[in-house]
């Protein structure tokens, strides 16, 4: 029979004896226990951290994808004149560019030209006087045009963007992005037999290219609209500025400008 007192009297043995510890009948690595604990308490931290970036970085694609007053393409199915469509631009409020711009740069030259160029946004000088390609870059435009027998009464000019960007950056995708609904609209009204792309930024943002207009520049592309039969002729080239800062790419823009009178002149031999 078992002593019920056993238990008590082992322990005061073991403690008149000066043990302090006693060693568990199953193994334990216990500083392998301890290195565990901490592996499990900083990948509970690190994941902590990535939901809140993860949080962070949703909220930021969130405001940039989806703007406040984000035109819809419902919206515009109604607008069918110019008047109409410079006056949607005008209430559109989604995005800052406006906030920061003397005047809107809409559009400028014959609404019923068989030729629209499309440029990247107003400089300071087109922000200035509220029309598009009037500085430096808008003189050379002019010129170049007037070598295959063009000029502004001959033609249509707009922009993807219709107000001028800070410093004269670059258009930021989004900001491109909520304009080119309009943009849309505005080839619709228009309907050309002939658009020229000025720039990289323009080509990139109709054509839906990711290759640089270097490469896509003297190519002629097709570009669909519904409730017409035959696709609009595209070509790009480069921007004027862009040959302000390079002129030795001039020649290039030549060989283009051959192409676009070629075209030009078939389209209007054919009526």
């Amino acid at each position: 029979m078992k002593n019920p007192n056993y238990k008590n009297l082992l322990i005061e043995w073991l403690r008149d004896s000066g043990v302090s510890e006693v060693i568990s009948e199953t193994r334990n690595n216990y500083y392998l226990q301890q290195l565990q604990n901490k592996i499990n308490q900083k990948n509970a931290e690190t994941n902590k951290t990535q939901k809140i970036l993860n949080l962070k970085q949703s909220n930021s694609i969130n405001s940039t994808q989806l703007p406040k007053n984000r035109i819809k393409h419902d919206n515009l199915e109604s607008i069918k004149s110019l008047e109409e469509l410079l006056t949607a631009i005008k209430e559109f409020k989604g995005c800052d560019l406006r906030k920061t711009a003397k005047n809107l740069v809409f559009a400028d030259g014959n609404a019923k030209s068989k030729v629209m160029l499309i440029g990247e946004a107003p400089g300071a000088d087109e922000d200035r006087l509220g029309k598009p390609f009037v500085g430096q870059s808008g003189k050379l435009l002019d010129k170049m045009l007037s070598f295959i027998s063009l000029n502004r009464s001959k033609i249509y000019i707009t922009n993807i963007v219709p107000w001028r960007p800070p410093g004269n950056r670059q258009p930021k995708p989004d900001e491109i992005s909520m304009y080119l609904p309009f943009v849309k609209k505005h080839i619709e009204i228009i309907a050309p037999e002939i658009i020229v792309l000025l720039g990289s930024v323009a080509t990139k943002s109709i054509l839906n290219v990711s290759e640089g207009i270097t490469k896509l520049r003297g190519r002629w592309h097709d570009y669909k609209m519904k409730d017409r039969d035959r696709p609009i002729n595209i070509i790009p080239t480069f921007h004027p500025a862009y040959l302000l800062r390079s002129p030795g790419q001039k020649e290039k823009v030549w060989e283009d400008l051959r192409k676009i009178e070629k075209k030009y002149k078939s389209i209007v031999e054919t009526e």
